[in-house]
């Protein structure tokens, strides 16, 4: 395991690495970064995959949740880059999933809570780290578009310039993934109010709430831009604010059962 540990972190971080220098020259290749960064989140699937198999897949803790989550957005973002290199944050993706790496496992397997003999637990765990994935990588984007509208504001130009696209390419994505995002989260909240016994159970009630919230304020955002065309600052901010709520729901309260009471 710890040599399966070593490889990813390596390349993670050579890919990383790669992007950082090819957001510095404009005539770096694109298809080495691309490659190692295949070769990273595939290893990375793999152990994330073993470590939850040495424990029959029988728990899920902070740990591994974060691990999850930041796999996928290795992998949406890896996807993501074959249409369109204008993720300029994509090493800070492949920084945090290597720590991930890292925390996943220094954790024990069998640390959190029980899914075993859950199937519908399982389902919206799944549909819930999916949601929360894709909307991170919206706030990604929302953090870019917050600083392309800074240089375009303030007419600065400078070595990422050349290397960014267009405003409303990315502002188009953003749209894009939002949309996807809200409608998979409220998927999600519907499969746990289906599935599981009580979702304003003790321990479980801030995490309902707090979700609720963020996939209203999320809606908020889909509406005023589907329906009434509103653009621009406000409902990237607005965004931001909603990803911080969900956070705060999903993994504040696992950290406080896994962890603090655990």
């Amino acid at each position: 395991m710890l040599v399966l540990l070593s490889l990813t972190l390596l390349l993670y971080l050579t890919s990383a690495i790669l992007l950082w220098r090819q957001l510095s020259s404009t005539g770096a290749t694109h298809a080495t970064s691309w490659w190692v960064a295949v070769a990273a989140v595939a290893l990375h699937g793999f152990l994330l995959w073993q470590h939850l198999a040495a424990d029959a897949f029988d728990h899920l803790n902070v740990a591994s949740s974060l691990s999850s989550v930041a796999f996928l957005l290795a992998l949406f973002s890896l996807v993501r880059v074959k249409r369109n290199s204008g993720l300029i944050l994509r090493p800070v993706i492949y920084v945090f999933a290597a720590v991930s790496c890292v925390i996943l496992i220094a954790s024990p397997a069998d640390w959190g809570a029980s899914i075993a003999n859950s199937h519908g637990l399982v389902i919206h765990i799944v549909l819930s780290l999916v949601a929360y994935a894709i909307l991170m990588l919206a706030t990604l984007y929302a953090v870019q578009l917050l600083y392309l509208s800074y240089l375009l504001k303030n007419h600065r130009v400078n070595a990422l310039t050349s290397y960014l696209p267009p405003l409303m390419v990315v502002e188009r994505y953003f749209f894009r993934l939002i949309s996807a995002g809200t409608l998979l989260l409220f998927i999600a909240l519907g499969s746990g109010f289906v599935f599981l016994e009580n979702m304003f159970a003790q321990g479980q009630a801030h995490k309902t709430i707090l979700s609720t919230l963020a996939a209203a304020l999320y809606l908020v955002v889909v509406l005023a831009h589907g329906i009434w065309q509103v653009r621009g600052r406000g409902l990237v901010i607005l965004s931001v604010v909603a990803s911080v709520v969900l956070s705060l729901g999903y993994f504040g309260s696992r950290f406080v059962r896994d962890v603090l009471l655990g």
